[in-house]
């Protein structure tokens, strides 16, 4: 009976945890998609404004875009996500590719 009550409670404390990690790499590939669907546009490969498009991004991953910049290509968005009333936030860069010859 002990055992059982200890292994109730270590789930019990665990799961939250859980699923912040869960959260936190959810938010993670929302944000990098946004962020890439942004330096689309900013190249020129897709019609639209950076930002919107990097909006649309987040939006159909269900998560809130908080910040979006675009400059000199570079699209850099924050997205974020609720857990247990506690805001988590997740920041990416897309932009093209760096040269290594170029230099």
């Amino acid at each position: 009976m002990g055992l059982a009550a200890c292994l109730v409670l270590i789930a019990v404390l665990l799961v939250p945890l859980y699923r912040g990690v869960v959260l936190t790499r959810f938010l993670a590939a929302a944000a990098d998609a946004a962020a890439l669907a942004g330096a689309d546009s900013a190249s020129g490969l897709e019609a639209g404004f950076p930002c919107e498009r990097a909006a649309q991004s987040a939006a159909l991953s269900g998560v809130r875009l908080e910040e979006c910049t675009a400059l000199d290509g570079i699209v850099t968005v924050t997205v974020s996500g609720e857990l247990l009333g506690q805001r988590l936030r997740v920041e990416a860069r897309g932009g093209p590719p760096v040269c290594v010859w170029c230099a």
